[in-house]
């Protein structure tokens, strides 16, 4: 038997046995303390390996992804990237996966928000990076450490464009602080036992109330600073191909030609992953051809439609539809629940998923279901409302072929607005009835790290 996973190549494979295919044959009891200095850095630090993504695509093979020489990467996504939603997305090819983001100075100093990303699930799911926010050497270090037995690969957060990274000094507002990423950096590389991965966007135009620059060119800077990164020993590149100004209205089409530029700098020293206007697979293999990169990260197209990058193509028809994914998602969340070392925040985790999948129906279709779902209190309440969906679609002769993205397409296409539904003044449960549910993960960004609370959720 093959470290990879035992999935069939027909109906994606059986998930019952999923995690125990994947699993490496050890056990590793969990760890509940992080040491409060760290351990002797390994000398010298990890070599730079040109094809320690090959090697570990071809470590853990997933028969199921439509390529096998290019890493087809499901993104790392607060909330979001939880073990079930990755388990559904190895199920549909995806071939790497990167964790949600993990705070390091609550990590480090939080037992209880530390254990939600603990447990020996994250040793089975493989293979596996997990993505660490945070400016301070030591508190990432430390996060690092306790976590890095279980992993492939430690990634920092250069990329989170929203103002609570801009508040906690982390994310995409790093790149603008030189001095403080590049220290991080080569702190980190002398000291870790596991690639270090950096994913980054492009440096925006300093704000008008900063010193003159004269004329800032985007793509040039940015490429200088990701120069300095790869020399600083950094093992890994994913770039997004925007600045952190463009979100919302503003997102425009990611620059996949300055990310094509950055493989032919440094794409000798190190593979380079692109991100950003994924919308299906003839996107993927354009990214490809017009960059040169070792693998094509996706988020919001995956979080809708999971089998973007599955070996029966599913574009332009679609095979497996939205309802069979949410049964899926939520099958899965039922056995391996988010709050429980699924790095997920519990019902809040799930809600949003369903939200996702089924955007079409409950923005558009069937809006009296979409109340229903923002204010589900249990997994039976989201499972009554997807058997009621099921019910409408045989009403209403509904055709999985002719489904098409609906949610990655909110900013895309002109579409009407839909009114927020419930009391604005309930913070906690705006997040599910704001037709914008990318602000969910904004508005409750400091109910996820908050590790003092009691219900599950964090």
């Amino acid at each position: 038997m093959t470290d990879g996973l035992a999935l069939d190549d027909t109906n994606g494979g059986d998930l019952s046995t999923l995690l125990q295919s994947a699993s490496p044959s050890t056990t590793t009891t969990t760890t509940t303390s992080i040491p409060q200095q760290p351990a002797a850095p390994p000398q010298p630090p990890i070599p730079v390996d040109r094809q320690w993504i090959t090697k570990l695509l071809q470590k853990y093979p997933n028969p199921n992804a439509r390529r096998h020489n290019k890493a087809l990467v499901c993104a790392p996504m607060v909330d979001q990237s939880d073990l079930p939603f990755r388990l559904l997305c190895r199920k549909y090819g995806t071939n790497l996966c990167y964790t949600p983001m993990i705070h390091a100075k609550l990590a480090a100093t939080n037992p209880r928000y530390r254990q939600k990303f603990m447990g020996t699930w994250l040793q089975q799911d493989r293979p596996l990076i997990v993505q660490i926010c945070g400016s301070n050497p030591e508190y990432v270090l430390q996060t690092a450490r306790f976590i890095e037995p279980f992993v492939d690969g430690i990634d920092i957060n250069c990329g989170c464009p929203q103002q609570i990274a801009k508040k906690g000094n982390y994310g995409a507002f790093l790149l603008e602080q030189e001095e403080t990423l590049l220290t991080l950096v080569r702190y980190l590389v002398r000291h870790l036992t596991v690639p270090l991965s950096i994913k980054v966007r492009l440096l925006p135009p300093p704000d008008s109330s900063g010193p003159p620059m004269g004329n800032f060119d985007i793509p040039s800077e940015s490429l200088k600073l990701y120069q300095k990164l790869v020399d600083a020993g950094i093992h890994l590149l994913t770039i997004h191909g925007r600045t952190r100004k463009q979100k919302s209205d503003l997102t425009g089409h990611s620059d996949w030609e300055t990310i094509g530029k950055a493989v032919k700098l440094f794409g000798d020293r190190i593979p380079i992953f692109a991100n950003g206007s994924i919308q299906d697979y003839d996107d993927v293999e354009e990214c490809l051809k017009i960059t040169g990169a070792d693998g094509v990260m996706s988020s919001e197209s995956l979080l809708e439609y999971p089998p973007l990058f599955y070996m029966v193509p599913q574009t332009p028809v679609r095979t497996i539809g939205r309802v069979q994914l949410a049964q899926e998602y939520m099958d899965l969340a039922r056995q391996y629940p988010p709050q429980i070392g699924g790095q997920g925040s519990g019902l809040k985790c799930v809600r949003m998923h369903v939200h996702r999948f089924l955007h079409k129906d409950l923005q558009y279709s069937h809006p009296q279901l979409r109340q229903r779902v923002c204010w589900a209190k249990s997994n039976d309440d989201l499972q009554q409302c997807l058997n009621d969906l099921k019910v409408y679609h045989q009403q209403d002769d509904h055709q999985v072929g002719s489904e098409a993205l609906s949610w990655y397409r909110r900013w895309r296409d002109e579409q009407p607005k839909v009114a927020k539904m419930g009391d604005d003044d309930d913070d906690e449960e705006e997040e599910d009835s704001d037709y914008e549910i990318d602000e969910c993960v904004n508005n409750n960004t400091a109910i996820f790290f908050d590790g003092n609370k009691d219900d599950g959720d964090y």
